[in-house]
């Protein structure tokens, strides 16, 4: 399933924990997203890679940070943002079972389950 048929420029995603995010790019190695005033980047190889590991499994925002740092945690270079947006692109191309769920805090992070 190719990303880009499902997700387009101008999507709109709810962040779980509030506000929103905007889809402004899908490019064939990165899409790209306005939340607040920022230009966030999610690479599509690391998107992919995602899937991939965590199919049939449980993954938190906690296991996206362990898993790559530099994509996923805003204190080592990357964005804590793309953990929420990666979920949901995966929700909307139909590869979670459910929803987004948890907290969003420490001991509660959010989560989704791939399917």
């Amino acid at each position: 399933m190719q990303l880009a048929k499902i997700i387009k420029v101008g999507d709109v995603f709810d962040n779980p924990g509030g506000g929103t995010s905007t889809v402004d790019v899908v490019a064939n190695d990165h899409i790209s997203y306005i939340r607040g005033n920022s230009r966030i980047i999610l690479p599509l190889d690391i998107f992919n890679e995602v899937i991939n590991a965590f199919a049939g499994q449980k993954c938190t925002t906690a296991d996206l940070r362990e898993y790559n740092a530099k994509v996923f945690d805003s204190k080592k270079g990357g964005h804590s943002c793309n953990c929420t947006f990666l979920f949901s692109l995966a929700e909307k191309m139909g590869l979670i079972n459910g929803d987004t769920f948890g907290g969003g805090k420490r001991n509660d992070p959010f989560f989704v389950v791939f399917k």
